[in-house]
């Protein structure tokens, strides 16, 4: 099985889940290449390349597992920068907008 650049991730996401057999069906005939593109895949598409009900459940929660994962990974990307800002590491400028904090 033979990743394009950029769609490690999915492959590493069905492995996860055991259905990497399906990785070139949902990159091809699904072309799903980011995970953002889940947004627009069905059930039914899920059906037409094969995988059954089972599978699309493991497959959803992943997707949502790894979106949750990002989602983190992006809070604390913001956390850090206004930690530290770049080319001054002397000094700790911590700010908060009101839509960077969770509540």
């Amino acid at each position: 099985m033979q990743c394009e650049e950029g769609t490690e991730w999915l492959l590493e996401l069905l492995t996860d889940v055991q259905l990497q057999q399906y990785f070139l069906r949902i990159r091809d005939e699904l072309n799903v290449t980011r995970l953002s593109h889940f947004d627009y895949v069905k059930n039914e598409d899920l059906e037409k390349i094969g995988m059954g009900r089972p599978g699309q459940r493991r497959l959803w929660e992943a997707v949502k597992r790894r979106r949750a994962l990002y989602k983190r990974k992006s809070w604390m990307s913001k956390v850090q920068y206004h930690l530290c800002p770049a080319g001054n590491s002397n000094t700790t400028n911590l700010t908060f907008k009101k839509d960077d904090l969770i509540v």
